[in-house]
Formats: structure tokens, C-alpha cells, sequence
């Protein structure tokens, strides 16, 4: 364990979390509910200045942060214009839901950015031909580059993959093969294989590998928008899968969590790889923690929207004893997560060895 990974690690997570708090911040202030303390880490503060209405701390502990809202909660609550109780549900579920939502955007603008500056592919080269394979037996040869994939111009090997795996009859290829274009026409093979979320497929296979040599792919702004968009929305769905199938049991619950230990292990890794790879990595993670903190736990973001919702219908909010039992029960079930994530690392590091 070097001190950059740790410096690298802290830098990801802290910065995560920092995003979440400001958007609290932002949208309490834009709907003028006073913020009295905006803080990055935990612990003793070894920084504090007043700006405004707000003191901004820098703590001992360099982990996360949080925003404390004036009239949070009942006990502090005094009945002024600007505190956080006095305000309609709408627009405590508007501050509420701020967090996960900048968490979000943050992710979709780093992936914005990452396709502007350039993405890393696998080039569209054949590395190898498989033996007895449907390419081996049309003269398909390694150093081939992919042009078109049954009329449709490839770039990457992400894009061959794909366009091969919705094909439903003969696949067409155009090859560059030296200076020459060579037409072929592949009659595939279909095998059984499984997702990662463990379910059967069968998908049509021609029998080629990449090269494995990496190119950069920049796109303009348009286009980089719209790609760092299909990319928010993919990731978002394929998360829900996971949920989906881990509550339904096809995944195992405890492979579905992920600790501090794996995220530290996972940026490390992914930070030798480059700057690109760590911010896609952080842009994961980011969309990841937006979607978790809407789970409708108690303490968690997502846990404050059905109350709101429900207040907003009854006209009046849950009584203390309610909203007590709700806050302890979210608390027990958030530290029941912790300990199994915590479980789940260790399992994976024994797992490993």
C-alpha cells in the first residue's frame, strides 16, 4: 500500500461526497435556507472561516463532508423564514434530492469531458484468428483491420463486438488488409455464454480476436454530449439490473456489494492506467452513490422523499415517535450494510489469495 494510492483514494471518495454536499448547499441557499457549517472531512476542524452565513471547515478526518442546514431537525428547529422545517415539502424534497442529483450530473460531465479529450478503445485490428473458427475458414488473418460491420463503419473493437452480436444472419465484413479491401461474408457460429449477471445467452460467434492495442477516439462537443449521455443512461440501467438480480437471487448478495476496501483497490489499479481510466472510474462510482443514496432508507437521501411525499399529502408531518423509530431503524439497517460490505471485501481478498 503506497501513500499516493491512499492520497488518490481519499481525493475520489472526498471528492464524491463534495459534489453531493454542494448540491445540498446550493439549493438550501437558492431557496433561502440558511447553511450554517459546510464541511470537508470529519472530525476536529483545523480550518474555519465565516463567509456569509456559513462557516466552511476543513477537518481532521479527510473522508466525505457534510452541510449542516439551520432548523434540520426538530430539536433546533425555532420557526425562523430561513430554516430547513420552515420551508414547504416541495422544496425540503427539492434540497433533499439535490445531492444524488448533482452526483449525476457530475458523472455525466466527467464522461462528457473524457470523450472530448479522448476515449481509449481497442483498436479495430484482428490479433487472432481461432482455429476451426467461421473467420478461420473464410481467410481471415490477424492484422486485418475492421472497416464495416454489415454496412455499418467501425472505429473500435467495442463497436465490431457489437454490431456482430445484433447481427441475426450472414455477417458482412469489409476488411483493410495492407492497401487492399477485401469483401467477406461469415455464416456464424452461436454459442451459449454467460452475462455477468450470470444468465444463458447464445450469441453468434465468428471466431476473431483483438489485438489488443489501444487507440484514442476524440469527438467533438456535439457528439462527445451525446455519447457521455448514452453512457449515463446505459450505466444507470445496468445498475438497476444488478439490483434487480441480485434481489431476485440470480447474483449473490454478497458479490453485489462493494466496501471501502474494493473501492480503494479499484481506484489504485485503475489510477496506473491512466488519467482517463480513473475519471471514468470516479464517473461510475459518482452515478453508483447518486442512485444508492435515493434507496427509500431512513438517513438516506432516498429515505426523506416518501416522508416529504407523505407529509405533503396529510397536510401535517409524521409525529416524533414516527420519525424516531424510522431514523433508528435506517441507522440499523445502514450499519447491517457496512458490516456485510466490510465482509464482502475480506471474502474477496481471501478469495484472491
Amino acid at each position: 500500500m503506497q501513500l499516493i494510492d491512499i492520497i488518490i483514494f481519499i481525493l475520489v471518495l472526498s471528492g464524491l461526497i463534495i459534489v453531493h454536499e454542494f448540491g445540498h448547499f446550493i439549493t438550501a441557499r437558492l431557496n433561502h435556507i440558511r447553511v450554517d457549517e459546510f464541511a470537508i472531512g470529519f472530525g476536529k476542524p483545523i480550518f474555519r472561516k465565516k463567509f456569509k452565513e456559513t462557516f466552511f471547515l476543513i477537518c481532521m478526518i479527510p473522508l466525505g463532508g457534510y452541510v449542516k442546514l439551520a432548523g434540520d431537525d426538530r430539536y433546533r428547529f425555532k420557526g425562523g423564514n430561513d430554516e430547513f422545517l420552515s420551508k414547504p415539502a416541495g422544496i425540503r424534497a427539492r434540497v433533499v434530492i439535490a445531492g444524488p442529483l448533482f452526483n449525476y450530473l457530475f458523472s455525466f460531465i466527467i464522461f462528457w469531458f473524457i470523450f472530448i479529450i479522448g476515449m481509449p478503445y481497442l483498436d479495430n485490428v484482428i490479433g487472432g484468428v481461432m482455429d476451426n473458427s467461421p473467420a478461420q475458414r473464410i481467410g481471415l488473418k490477424a492484422g486485418d483491420r475492421v472497416l464495416e460491420v454489415n454496412g455499418r463503419k467501425v472505429n473500435t473493437w467495442t463497436d465490431i463486438q457489437g454490431f456482430i452480436r445484433k447481427s441475426k444472419d450472414d455477417i458482412e465484413l469489409i476488411i483493410l488488409r495492407g492497401d487492399e479491401r477485401l469483401n467477406f461474408k461469415i455464416k456464424p457460429e452461436y454459442k451459449e455464454i454467460k452475462d455477468i449477471f450470470g444468465r444463458e445467452k447464445s450469441l453468434p460467434i465468428i471466431g476473431i480476436k483483438s489485438s489488443m492495442e489501444i487507440k484514442e477516439v476524440k469527438e467533438n462537443f456535439f457528439v462527445a454530449f451525446i455519447k457521455a449521455f448514452n453512457r449515463t443512461v446505459e450505466l444507470t440501467i445496468f445498475i438497476f439490473q444488478g439490483l434487480y438480480y441480485t434481489i431476485v437471487g440470480v447474483i449473490p448478495f454478497k458479490e453485489s456489494l462493494a466496501g471501502p476496501i474494493t473501492i480503494f483497490k479499484l481506484t489504485s489499479s485503475t489510477a496506473k492506467e491512466g488519467v482517463v481510466a480513473l475519471l471514468h472510474l470516479v464517473g461510475v462510482i459518482g452515478i453508483s452513490l447518486s442512485i444508492v443514496n435515493l434507496f427509500p432508507i431512513p438517513v438516506l437521501d432516498g429515505g426523506y422523499l416518501p416522508l416529504l411525499f407523505l407529509e405533503k399529502i396529510r397536510k401535517k408531518p409524521l409525529s416524533e415517535k414516527a420519525e424516531y423509530i424510522l431514523t433508528r431503524l435506517g441507522m440499523v439497517l445502514i450499519g447491517v450494510l457496512v458490516i456485510l460490505a466490510f465482509y464482502s471485501d475480506i471474502l474477496r481478498i481471501f478469495s484472491s489469495k
